[in-house]
This record gives structure tokens, C-alpha cells and sequence, in this order.
């Protein structure tokens, strides 16, 4: 019975066991309930020798061995709690032990991670004191300054920070161990081993100090950002500056030139002045020698720009062949007119570009800033309008701004407004001056002459209106009307003409006009319009036209001329002294300048010129007028050299359109000649060099 209740008790036992613990069945039966196998047995013989006993001593025996047995049972069942205590503080400790065991491995891999971290962090870390010194630093900060640990750990971060970020940084560290401030960041530069700046983005915190006191230590972190900060000025250079010439650009002058304003404001002795640049003929670089030469000249002159300057003078390029100078601080209205000077004998200089030698001029505008110039843009428009009185006064020279260049642009921008309505309103008129035959003494034709009477400003002289219509691309229509007016009362001119001489009409083309695709075609309908012969029409032309437009000239010309149109050399011998240009034209005359003219004398003085001329022309096969003729001795001389023909104020100034019908009827009553200032140039349809 009792091996029964033995293995039926301890296999229930065990399965619960098993089941809670989740052992083993039978490493719970064994290490829990085998061992109670003697206490069953225990009980099966006391159970038995008590049964004996009773027997044969009776059952007092029995009774009087419950007491006993109740100790016993006691005891055991006292031995049974404290084996159960025993063990589940063993099972507690067991549980503990491996709890701090596996926190100890934890905190050693957290301690070993923290390590690796710090050492083979990819920015640099460093424990520092207070007090500045280096307590420690990890690979890559090493790496970033070039010191070795060692070198650190003898040194202070104040010694190779630059000493200008470390008053900065000193605050912030003050500001972060007070309390007001949990962290700071901030870019620094510090000093490598070699010498070298090193940009940082700098990061700082605290962490508590080492056993033994309570200061806490900074926590360092230490990024380079050179390359990043060398970037950001790269591409600040690059927005401020010119690529080709490494000059400050616009933008960056204009702001400079905005604080020297300010400083002038709110200080008397602070001036402020401006040179204005602007290149002569720098097109004619680039179109004969292309743009690569031009480059490279503009590169050669800001170089030059640079030495005329004083230390603290800002030269800037704002776009083609464009620059202006900043002069600020304490100096004479002088010093500036000698730096215009000494860049004047700069470019006097002739430029050497693989081989080639230019020459090359500027007009250069001066404005000394006033109490009216309030922004950079109002300097800038009046030292404009000081370099266009340069280059209007003969270029390669310069101009210092006065107010009345100032009243001068606005009377040209009105007058601009005013040109425009009268064409529009064909207000123009056309005057005629006589071309005469030195062989013949009979007048051979007209030379057509754009006229404008103002209502306001009375007379304007061609010489405004003609380049102005140039400048403001109005030239094409201004000489459409010239012509088919020209044409028009040619026709009736004709009526009243000699019946023995031809009939020529001379109006003059625009150099720019030749830009015009359609020029030919305009002409042609004209002519068609008005009913005028092409061959009794003779256009004019500057020497320019070949220079500036080339072969397109040449085709045009050689058009106009099967048309059977005549083609003249107007102002002949004032332009470019190259003269290939006659083989290539289809020319028919050339007209002598008036300035070639004047100097002739009855003695027959200042006629080498004009010599030279005829014999270029006669070789060639070409007519010869003389412009300008104002004296007989002037038309006598011509006539020895055989010159075919003239005009000027000797024979007729420029007349209406009725005043020349009268002339041609025999009505015409010569009057005083009026000197030539009056008319400063007849041509008002040629280029004004």
C-alpha cells in the first residue's frame, strides 16, 4: 500500500512540477520526490510495528504513541517548509545571479560599444576640463587637427583655436556652465599641425566630472566643415565676381558702392567718386579678330585697371567691355582726374595677344558724388552720362560730370520723345544744295538734305537728330521718308531743270540702314512708288559701311547698282586709311571733305591731300566732287587739278523745296553765305564718326 501511494502521489506531484516549471518529468520526480520514498517507508514499518504491538501489549500502546507521532509530524512538516523556503530562496538567488550576470555583460557591451564609438566615431570627440585642458580625445579629432593623443593631452583647446573665434566661444562656454543654456553650437576655425585653417561645426555639453570632485568636465564635438565652408565661398566668389577677369561684378560693386554712400552720409569727410569705363571700338576686336582675342584683351586691361589704382580703390567689370572704379575716404577731387590720366597712358600701351599688337582706348566718365545723389543708381546714371560726353568729345579721353550734362540727357530724351512723333507725323523736310561741274560751270544735281524745324527749339542741326535717330533704331524710317520725299519733289524739280544737263538726285544711307534686310527691296519700291529712274538717283555712303558690314555691303551695293543706281564716297578720306575697299565697291564717286577743302588758299597752298586724291581717283577710273567749296580761290584751285565737280556755300546753301524751284528758274537772289558753323555737316544722312 505504501509503494502504491508512493507512486501514485509522487507521479501527480511531478506532473504538476513539470508542468510549472517546465522541466523534465523525470528530473522533477527525481530531484523532488524520489528522496520521499523513506518517508513512506518509514511509515509502512511504524504502521506495522505499531499494529504489532498492539497485539500483544494492547491498544494503549497505540495511544500512546500519537503524541509522538504528532511531534513527528510537526517536525517533518516544519523540515517540509523549510526545505520548500530553502529552495525557493535558492531558486531567488539563482534568479538574481543571472539577472546581475546578465546586466554586468550588458554594461560591458554598453562600456565596449561606448569605446568603439568614441574612438572610431567619424567626428572628433574630446573630454576637456574647464579649465580648457585636453583629458580626452578620440582618432578622428587627431585626424582633423594632425596631432597625435599625446600632443593633445599636454595642450589647451585655446591654443589652437583662432584667436578671434575664442572670445566667442569662451562666453558660451561660460553661459553653458551657469546653467542658461543646456547646449551650444558654433563654427570655428582651428589651426592643423601644419599651419592650415580647419573650419568646425563645434558642439558643446556637459557631463560630470572624474571620481575624487564634483566639476563637471564639456563634452566636445568637432566636425570639419572645411570643404563645405571652402565651397560656400567658392560660390560666394563666383556671385560676386566676373569669370573672365576675376574683377568684382556688378552686384558686388553696387553694394560696396551703396555702404561708401551710406558712410558719406553720416560722414562729411568721407568722398565718394566713380569712374565709368567704356572701351573705344572694342567690336571691331572681336568682329576681326573674334572673341577669343577679345577675351584675352579684356583680361590684359583689367589687369592694367589694377595697377593705376591706389590700395583701397575697387575696380569692378559690370558686363562687355564696361568698368567703373570706386574711390573712397580722405583724397582730392585731383587724385581722381590722375587716375583717369594714368589709365589713359596705360592703354596707350599697345596689347600683345599671340603676336597680334592692339591698340585700344577708353572713355572714361568721373562723377564726385553731391547731397542729389542719394543711391548707388544715381551715380551711376550721371557717371554714364560723363562717359557719353567722352566719348561724344572725340574718345580716348574723359570727362568729369556737371550738371549741365545732366540737363543736356534730359534734353536729349525729350528730344527722343519729339524726333519720334515727327516722323511718325513726317514733319521732316527736305533741302537741297546744288552740285555744280567745274569743266561746265552748269549744275549737274542736288544733294538731298534732312531738315528738322522744331516748334520749340526752332532749327535742329542734323548732326543731333541724324545720330540720334541711329541710336534709338528710328534710322530706317527717317530715311525712307527722306528718300521717297527726295524722290517726289525730284520729280517736279526735274520739270525746271536744264533741258542740257542730266538730272542727278544724291541722297545719303546710313550706315546702319545697311543692317536692314530689306533695304534693296524698300528702295526698288520707292523708285516704283514715285515713279523716279534709278539712274538718275546717286546714294551716298561712308567709308564705315565697308568696315562694318563687309560682304553683306558689298552684295547690297553691287545690287543697287545693276538697278543702274549710282553709289558716292561721302566725307571721303575721314574714315579708314585702308583702301582695298575701292577695288571691291561698285563706286561711281567719291566726294572730297570738306575739311580737306577749307585749308586751300589762292596760293594754291594745302592742295596735297586733295591731289593725292584725284590721282587715287583717276587711276581708278572714279568721279571726284569737292564738298565745302566756300571761296572762288578754292574753285579755281580744283579746276587746275581737274576735279569734276562741287558744292558748297560758294554756289548755294542748302535751300527748300520752293526756294529751289526758284533757283532753278533764274529767281534765286544769293545771299549773304552763312558760315559754315551754321550747318556743321550737310551729309545729316552719313554715320557721325
Amino acid at each position: 500500500m505504501a509503494l502504491v501511494q508512493f507512486i501514485a502521489n509522487t507521479t501527480f506531484a511531478s506532473i504538476y512540477g513539470a508542468l510549472k516549471s517546465e522541466k523534465p518529468l523525470w528530473e522533477t520526480w527525481k530531484t523532488q520526490y524520489a528522496w520521499t520514498f523513506i518517508t513512506y517507508f518509514v511509515g509502512a514499518v511504524s504502521a506495522g510495528c505499531l499494529l504489532k504491538a498492539s497485539d500483544t501489549l494492547g491498544f494503549g500502546v497505540v495511544a500512546a504513541t500519537f503524541p509522538i507521532i504528532f511531534f513527528i509530524y510537526l517536525t517533518y512538516r516544519m523540515y517540509m517548509k523549510n526545505v520548500e523556503m530553502a529552495t525557493t530562496q535558492a531558486e531567488q538567488a539563482e534568479s538574481y545571479a543571472k539577472i546581475l550576470e546578465n546586466q554586468s555583460a550588458a554594461l560591458r557591451e554598453s562600456e565596449e560599444r561606448f569605446r568603439s564609438a568614441f574612438n572610431y566615431a567619424p567626428i572628433g570627440i574630446a573630454l576637456v576640463s574647464i579649465d580648457g585642458n585636453w583629458l580626452k580625445v578620440n582618432r578622428a579629432l587627431c585626424d582633423i587637427l594632425g596631432y597625435t593623443e599625446d600632443e593633445f593631452l599636454a595642450a589647451d583647446f585655446q591654443s589652437m583655436l583662432f584667436t578671434e573665434d575664442l572670445g566667442n566661444t569662451l562666453v558660451k562656454i561660460h553661459e553653458l556652465l551657469s546653467g542658461k543654456i543646456p547646449t551650444c553650437q558654433l563654427e570655428q576655425r582651428y589651426i592643423h599641425k601644419s599651419g592650415a585653417t580647419v573650419w568646425a561645426a563645434w558642439s558643446v555639453s556637459t557631463a560630470g566630472g572624474e571620481s575624487g570632485h564634483h566639476r563637471p568636465n564639456l563634452i566636445f564635438q568637432i566636425q570639419d566643415i572645411t570643404d563645405k565652408k571652402l565651397a560656400e565661398q567658392q560660390l560666394k566668389y563666383e556671385a560676386s565676381h566676373d569669370a573672365l577677369t576675376k574683377l568684382p561684378n556688378r552686384a558686388f560693386f553696387m553694394t560696396r558702392l551703396e555702404q561708401a554712400i551710406v558712410n558719406s552720409q553720416f560722414n562729411q569727410c568721407h568722398k565718394v567718386s566713380i569712374l565709368f569705363i567704356d572701351l573705344d571700338r572694342f567690336k571691331i576686336v572681336n568682329d576681326s579678330l573674334g572673341h577669343v582675342f577679345g577675351d584675352r584683351l579684356l583680361v590684359g586691361i583689367a589687369e592694367r585697371l589694377r595697377d593705376c589704382l591706389r590700395p583701397d580703390d575697387l575696380v569692378a567689370r559690370l558686363g562687355g567691355d564696361e568698368f567703373t572704379i570706386l574711390v573712397e575716404g580722405r583724397y582730392e577731387a585731383a587724385e581722381v582726374v590722375r587716375i583717369a590720366e594714368r589709365l589713359q597712358e596705360k592703354f596707350a600701351e599697345p596689347f600683345n595677344l599671340s603676336g597680334h599688337e592692339i591698340y585700344s582706348s577708353a572713355s572714361i566718365g568721373i562723377l564726385h558724388r553731391s547731397e542729389k545723389h542719394l543711391s548707388p543708381e544715381d551715380m551711376m546714371r550721371d557717371a554714364d552720362t560723363a562717359m557719353y560726353q567722352a566719348k561724344r568729345a572725340g574718345k580716348a579721353c574723359h570727362e568729369v560730370f556737371s550738371e549741365e550734362m545732366h540737363e543736356d540727357v534730359k534734353t536729349t530724351l525729350q528730344l527722343e520723345t519729339d524726333l519720334r512723333k515727327a516722323i511718325e507725323r513726317e514733319e521732316l523736310s527736305v533741302f537741297y544744295q546744288p552740285i555744280y561741274s567745274l569743266k561746265s560751270n552748269k549744275i549737274q544735281g542736288f544733294e538731298a538734305l534732312a531738315r528738322w524745324h522744331h516748334k520749340t527749339l526752332g532749327l535742329i542741326t542734323p548732326d543731333r537728330f541724324i545720330s540720334l535717330a541711329e541710336e534709338i533704331g528710328l534710322i530706317d524710317a527717317l530715311g525712307e521718308q527722306i528718300l521717297r520725299k527726295a524722290c517726289q519733289q525730284g520729280q517736279i524739280l526735274k520739270k525746271n531743270f536744264p533741258a542740257d544737263s542730266p538730272f542727278t538726285m544724291s541722297v545719303n544711307l546710313s550706315c546702319k540702314q545697311f543692317a536692314k534686310m530689306d533695304l534693296i527691296e524698300t528702295i526698288h519700291r520707292i523708285l516704283k512708288d514715285t515713279g523716279f529712274s534709278p539712274h538718275e538717283l546717286k546714294l551716298e555712303i561712308t567709308e564705315s559701311v565697308f568696315f562694318e558690314h563687309r560682304e553683306k555691303a558689298v552684295g547690297m551695293l553691287h545690287r543697287l547698282r545693276d538697278l543702274g543706281i549710282e553709289i558716292n564716297i561721302d566725307d571721303f578720306g575721314t574714315g579708314y586709311s585702308n583702301l582695298s575697299y575701292l577695288m571691291q565697291l561698285p563706286i561711281s564717286t567719291l566726294k572730297i571733305d570738306r575739311s580737306f577743302i577749307s585749308p586751300i588758299d589762292a596760293e594754291g597752298h594745302n592742295l596735297e591731300i586733295v591731289q593725292t586724291i584725284l590721282t587715287l581717283a583717276d587711276s581708278l577710273g572714279i568721279k571726284v566732287i569737292a564738298e565745302g567749296v566756300e571761296t572762288e580761290a578754292q574753285m579755281e584751285q580744283l579746276k587746275k587739278l581737274k576735279c569734276e565737280g562741287a558744292q558748297g556755300y560758294f554756289y548755294s546753301k542748302p535751300m527748300s523745296f520752293d526756294d529751289t524751284n526758284e533757283y532753278l528758274n533764274g529767281n534765286e537772289k544769293k545771299s549773304a553765305v552763312v558760315p559754315s558753323s551754321e550747318f556743321k555737316d550737310v551729309s545729316v544722312l552719313a554715320t557721325i564718326q
